[in-house]
């Protein structure tokens, strides 16, 4: 079966630490409890968007190892495509270290391992994987020489491309105009563009100079303030859901997931928007990052009730 969507990304072990406050500076703290999750940034928005209905295939690595066992059990399990992600012996799984405060507020430290042996070369080989998909995703915890080559195959074959320029740092405007959809939050938006978004004006603003950049669209996530929508066409603002947070790890992942779902499934921009701002509100009332990605018939409930209250 061809998938929609197609995930370029990374894979990692997460073991986080919950505490009441994060470690100043030459601080140690004592923490509460302690779990491990699958995740990584490409491997989570692979999940989101499978849970959520879409046919799913990933291109990644893991070390040879119980983690790299583990996470590839996780996503087999969600349903997503496996057969374009290489185990390797040269280096070790991704792991992330997050520590969980009692606000829901996550800080988190990443070691890339086997991610950043993705090459353009492991991309190119799976050309047609790309090339049958209604979408690529792409994000920025593997080396940016192989997202280039992901996207570039993209638009060989005029697949659109969502790219979570996540964790932030510059990009070229050659490789933001290739760019159909962009899902920054307020650090990645600034790193971007230079301005310090802190409400819808300013969103507007910083998304207008990612559309002059080259993006097509822009959806600008403000967290608990809502996201802010921007095309050549229109612009329009979404109200955040009010929920009970009690982890933000993964919340913009299965936001992607879900625009990308949405996207691929017919939704315009709007009800793509709309759909996303539900699953990441869900998602952050859950402790983990694919264990805390809902499943299309706990979103369908979840929107059903929040339209009730």
């Amino acid at each position: 079966m061809n998938a929609q969507i197609v995930v370029v990304g990374s894979l990692n072990m997460d073991m986080v630490v919950s505490l009441n406050h994060r470690p100043a500076r030459g601080e140690t703290v004592l923490g509460s409890d302690f779990f491990m999750n699958a995740g990584g940034k490409g491997a989570n928005q692979a999940v989101a968007a499978s849970k959520l209905g879409a046919t799913v295939a990933m291109i990644g690595k893991v070390g040879s190892d119980l983690f790299g066992e583990q996470l590839l059990a996780n996503l087999a399990e969600a349903g997503v495509d496996c057969h374009a992600i290489e185990t390797i012996t040269e280096d070790a799984t991704g792991v992330a270290f997050v520590t969980l405060d009692s606000e829901g507020d996550n800080s988190i430290v990443v070691a890339p391992g086997a991610n950043l042996r993705l090459t353009p070369e492991d991309v190119e080989r799976h050309e047609e994987l790309i090339k049958q998909a209604k979408l690529l995703m792409v994000q920025l915890e593997v080396p940016l020489e192989t997202v280039k080559a992901a996207i570039a195959i993209a638009r060989r074959y005029k697949v659109p491309v969502l790219l979570d320029p996540a964790p932030a740092q510059t990009l070229s405007e050659e490789l933001l105009g290739l760019v159909d959809y962009i899902v920054p939050n307020e650090t990645e938006i600034k790193q971007l563009t230079g301005i310090h978004v802190h409400d819808q004006v300013t969103a507007k603003l910083a998304a207008v100079e990612l559309l002059r950049k080259g993006v097509t669209t822009v959806f600008a996530k403000l967290g608990e303030k809502g996201i802010v929508v921007v095309n050549a066409n229109r612009t329009f603002f979404v109200e955040s859901y009010e929920v009970d947070a009690v982890d933000s790890t993964a919340a913009g992942d299965a936001f992607a997931g879900a625009v990308g779902t949405a996207i691929v499934g017919g939704k315009d921009i709007w009800a793509a928007a709309k759909f996303a701002s539900a699953i990441g509100a869900l998602t952050v009332t859950r402790k983990g990052a694919q264990a805390s990605m809902p499943s299309l018939e706990e979103a369908e409930q979840f929107i059903k009730q929040e339209a009730h209250n």
